[in-house]
């Protein structure tokens, strides 16, 4: 870090009255500024925070809008990395930052860009009211926690606790940034190492996916459902250890090749197609564990030929319907946010085909293990 002689003598940079401290273990410099102050200093590593989320932004807006007209409003200190910039004087009890130097945010990115969106509105229709309002968002109070001494690691690890015991961070960035977890390591392998799959068909950051395969969080359960037969949604390791890490990847990759091959050309459609809404990818997953364990000639490709690629997948079979799969009238789709009773339900119903087609031809044996 830098001398604060070295950084005072610039005459473009900002200086704060600050205390320094200890928290989660580490060095923290706290200070009180100004919102319009906070957006100039901000940088953002996507390495290290999530994906903005529309929806937060948006009623973090409306909260500050209560403030304007005349409302007490509190938020609570956001946090931010160092990363070796700025310089703290503990004679003086100062911080002092270049305005061309940035701090990473680890906590608090919607709340900036909460105020970064109305100071923009508001800059841009300059009635009288609107400039009294801008005059006092941008002056608005707002205490940083500043730690100096985190590595990216460390920083990483930081945004998750925080997210794990307050504001609820998605599985799937917490599935990226485990260490130390077998199934998160072979979720993340698959995910940049798949031989047919590119790296850009998984959601890495988002809790959900619309336009994706699937979350790196959904892939985790499927590789626990698929290798042991245990319908899974808490993002646990499971029994997977360093002897059965390759078995485990072999399988989850011939099951994500069979499903890409053979499922409905519209099928990223959700609003059209269910089998790739997770809950029912957990019940093929689970069918397939079923069917091999009591049928070990087959293989996983010669399952979804036979049994997965003939069903109607859409929302229109009332199959699932007849199954207790709950429907929607007024949408016309099926609801799976029951937990796991819905993928038991696909899982039955396709061992249930497996089975009848048996009966008719043994012809799905015919591909060997």
């Amino acid at each position: 870090m830098k001398s604060l002689k070295e950084i005072a003598s610039n005459r473009h940079s900002l200086t704060f009255n600050a205390v320094r401290g200890n928290q989660f273990g580490q060095n923290v410099i706290t200070i009180q500024c100004t919102a319009e102050q906070i957006i100039k200093f901000i940088e953002i590593d996507k390495d290290v925070q999530r994906e903005l989320i529309e929806d937060h932004v948006t009623n973090i807006q409306r909260y500050i809008q209560y403030g304007l007209e005349g409302n007490d409003i509190y938020f609570p200190p956001l946090l931010f990395s160092s990363r070796g910039k700025g310089a703290y004087d503990k004679e003086l009890g100062q911080f002092n930052l270049r305005l061309n130097e940035k701090l990473v945010v680890l906590d608090g990115q919607h709340r900036i860009k909460a105020f970064e969106m109305i100071i923009g509105r508001l800059e841009a229709h300059s009635t009288p009211t609107n400039l009294k309002h801008l005059q006092r968002i941008k002056n608005f109070p707002l205490t940083i926690q500043i730690f100096t001494d985190l590595s990216i690691k460390q920083e990483r690890q930081l945004f998750t606790d925080i997210n794990t015991k307050s504001s609820k961070v998605s599985n799937t960035l917490l599935i990226m940034y485990k260490n130390e977890n077998l199934c998160a390591e072979l979720t993340k392998q698959i995910i940049l190492s798949h031989p047919s799959i590119s790296e850009d068909k998984f959601e890495t950051r988002g809790r959900s996916t619309r336009s994706k395969l699937m979350t790196a969080a959904t892939l985790n359960n499927i590789i626990i459902t698929l290798n042991e037969g245990v319908l899974n949604t808490s993002l646990s390791e499971g029994k997977i250890t360093k002897d059965s890490f390759e078995q485990y990847k072999e399988n989850t990759e011939k099951f994500l090749n069979s499903l890409v091959k053979y499922a409905p050309a519209n099928s990223m459609d959700r609003t059209k197609q269910i089998i790739y809404i997770p809950s029912v990818l957990y019940g093929i997953a689970y069918f397939v564990f079923i069917a091999l364990e009591k049928y070990p000639y087959n293989d996983i490709e010669s399952l979804f030929e036979k049994v997965i690629r003939k069903v109607d997948w859409t929302h229109k079979n009332k199959d699932f319907l007849n199954l207790g799969i709950p429907y929607k009238q007024t949408t016309g789709r099926y609801n799976f946010s029951n937990g796991i009773r819905g993928s038991r339900l696909i899982a039955e119903y396709l061992y249930e085909k497996l089975e009848d087609g048996k009966e008719k031809n043994d012809g799905v044996g015919s591909v060997k293990r």
